[in-house]
This record gives structure tokens, C-alpha cells and sequence, in this order.
């Protein structure tokens, strides 16, 4: 009997295990989001474009970095937004008559991301 209830045990927990392996964990409100990015812009970079590094605060998942991207994406003017979470900065080419570093902190901040330029 007590095999059988360890055999039991056993069988429950690598079941539990095995339907978490194939499990992406987000950050809370992140949980349907996945880690493709089909709005991302492929505009080509003109030379003339201006470059901003933000130091973003909240970024803990690939959905919270898909989240991000999109929240500059529909920015008029951006033309490139490189995430990387785990230095918790944003860079972003964009164009200066379109769109201003203040306008894309407010959009990290509408986001729901505390973002501060970097000098």
C-alpha cells in the first residue's frame, strides 16, 4: 500500500513538473503576452536620426520587453527600439521633429514603466 500511494506521489509530481517545463511565467498583467513582437517597425534608421538611452525600472519578463516595444512603436517618428531587460535600459532611434526623449519617457510611463533619460 505504501508503494503504491509513493508510486501515486511520484507520478502526480512529475506530471505537475512536466506541464510546467513547457510554462513561459510573465509578470502579473503580462500572463497572456507573448514574446513575439508582430508590430515591431522595420524602418531602415536614417543617418540623421537621434539615438536616447533610458533607464527603465519594471521590466522583469519577455512580455514586459514585448510591452515596451509596442508602447514606442506607435510613437510617430521612432525608428528603432532595442530592449534589454537585463540592463533595465531602452534605446531608441528616433526622429527629433516628430517625437522628443519627454515624449517617450511619458509613453514608457502611460505604460506602465518608471523610464528616466540617461546623459
Amino acid at each position: 500500500m505504501m508503494k503504491m500511494k509513493l508510486a501515486l506521489a511520484s507520478s502526480v509530481l512529475a506530471f505537475g513538473f512536466g506541464a510546467l517545463a513547457g510554462q513561459a511565467f510573465a509578470c502579473p498583467g503580462h500572463e497572456d503576452e507573448t514574446t513575439a513582437n508582430n508590430d515591431a517597425k522595420d524602418t531602415a534608421v536614417p543617418a540623421n536620426a537621434i539615438t536616447a538611452s533610458f533607464r527603465v525600472n519594471g521590466m522583469h519578463c519577455a512580455g514586459c520587453e514585448d510591452h515596451v516595444r509596442e508602447a514606442l512603436n506607435k510613437l510617430k517618428g521612432i525608428y528603432k527600439v532595442d530592449v534589454r531587460m537585463a540592463d533595465k535600459r531602452v534605446i531608441v532611434a528616433f526622429d527629433k521633429s516628430k517625437v522628443t526623449p519627454d515624449d517617450i519617457a511619458k509613453a514608457l510611463a502611460s505604460a506602465g514603466f518608471e523610464a528616466t533619460a540617461e546623459v
